[in-house]
């Protein structure tokens, strides 16, 4: 078993560090970032130098990408720059050889002795795996945090009052849920749904179990996660006058996605036009991308206000568009070729290959899932399987108003071990 463990991580880390590195000169990927990115290296290089949280030096202050992951980065920009994607590589497959290790441990534990190595298998086959791990986005790391939440939540849920603990015991439970809780909601805005939705859930099965030691581990978690969020809100309060949990941008991005499909708004983005820019348009706000927004969000906090007022304006006014909204966006979310029909207009020009294979991988993975979720009930073990899709909804389900696809899989990878680990049970014999 602890042979096993070991060898997933082990297959995980070394597939991607070998196969990114090797594959890095051939595919002319720079070692050096630029100015892509979503500007999380730019965040980490001007911490380093005591900038403050801003993206250049004497820049306005951000409130759109929350801190976690520009720390975990600023370790990188101490390396000169040539240096600095190879030293990421290293540092986020080490975070993959974890997922892995995890995926092997959750299979195991719940899909008996076939399962758990063909899982591994089938996530480090994973494409998005290899496009994520180069880059100095949230993505591994954010897949790492909510697979380690869900786990523990699980954990607590199957478990939860059957176990004898002591104090010492109950406490780090606790603490542990609430540290994977607070740090993955320090990722990325949206993921402060997707912790309380964990919690809540928690909560809920613990009321109707009457179960109490259940509903004070959610309680006190939940309590504890706020604590250790509650600096970086305080930080938004003094900064900016306003209670921002975690980020801003949920205007911007509502609209972003508004624009991106035709028949939604009267008039959606146009060839030859950003979304950003098409956003701005359709919202009534005069000026341009480059004018108003660095790296994706509002330089000035008072259009951040204008914007959120206008998506409640337009979702109270045009439910039926909104409803239309998360539909497409749930096709395109695993299917983008699938969506095509819908857009505004060719959004993925020249992209066309890649997004035609993200479909085609995306339809096995899951033709293959469903077939572990009949393959489990036949089994005995559906309960087993429903746990698996619950965490691929809660993950997923969230992004869904706002997200349109986008090529590094961001908002997709957190559902990958947990698909994994449904297709291997379809690919696997009897437990």
């Amino acid at each position: 078993m602890n042979e096993a463990f070991w060898l997933s991580f082990c297959l995980c880390f070394t597939s991607c560090t070998v196969l990114i590195l090797i594959l890095l000169p051939l595919m002319k990927i720079p070692n050096s970032f630029g100015k892509a990115h979503d500007g999380y290296i730019q965040l980490a290089d001007n911490l380093r130098q005591g900038n403050g949280y801003v993206f250049e030096k004497g820049g306005p202050p951000v409130f759109h990408r929350p801190p976690l992951y520009p720390i975990l980065l600023v370790p990188v920009t101490y390396f000169p720059a040539q240096w600095q994607r190879p030293v990421l590589i290293l540092m986020q497959s080490l975070m993959v050889g974890c997922i892995g290790s995890i995926i092997f441990m959750i299979a195991r534990r719940l899909f008996g002795c076939t399962v758990p190595a063909i899982s591994v298998l089938i996530f480090a086959l994973n494409p998005c795996v290899y496009f994520n791990v180069k880059n100095p986005m949230t993505t591994i790391t954010q897949g790492l945090l909510y697979t380690v939440l869900a786990v523990l939540v699980g954990m607590e849920f199957l478990n939860g009052g059957q176990l004898q603990q002591g104090a010492k015991g109950l406490w780090r439970k606790r603490l542990a849920i609430a540290a994977a809780g607070a740090a993955l909601t320090l990722t990325h805005g949206t993921m402060l749904a997707v912790t309380g939705s964990f919690l809540l859930i928690l909560f809920a099965a613990g009321i109707v179990r009457k179960n109490y030691q259940t509903v004070r581990t959610a309680v006190i978690a939940a309590a504890m996660t706020a604590v250790l969020i509650a600096p970086w809100t305080y930080r938004n309060w003094v900064v900016f006058h306003r209670f921002i949990p975690v980020a801003g941008g949920a205007g911007l991005a509502y609209f972003n996605g508004l624009v991106h499909w035709k028949d939604i708004c009267p008039q959606p983005q146009r060839e030859g036009e950003e979304y950003i820019d098409a956003s701005l348009r359709v919202a009534g706000i005069d000026g341009n991308e480059a004018q108003l927004t660095h790296w994706k969000g509002f330089k000035d906090i008072a259009l951040e206000d204008r914007m959120n007022r206008k998506m409640a304006d337009d979702i109270r006014e045009h439910p039926a568009g909104f409803a239309k909204k998360i539909a497409l966006n749930a096709i395109e979310y695993y299917f983008p070729t699938l969506a095509y029909p819908f857009l505004a207009m060719d959004f993925y020009k020249g992209g066309h290959v890649p997004k035609l294979g993200v479909t085609i991988y995306h339809l096995i993975l899951w033709t293959l899932a469903v077939a572990g979720v009949l393959k489990s009930r036949r089994d005995g073990l559906f309960k087993s399987a429903a746990l698996m899709l619950a965490a691929v909804f809660l993950y997923a389900v969230w992004f869904l108003p706002f997200a349109t696809f986008i090529g590094h899989s961001l908002y997709t990878f957190g559902t990958m071990p947990f698909l994994s680990i449904l297709a291997a049970k379809g690919i696997a014999g009897k437990r």
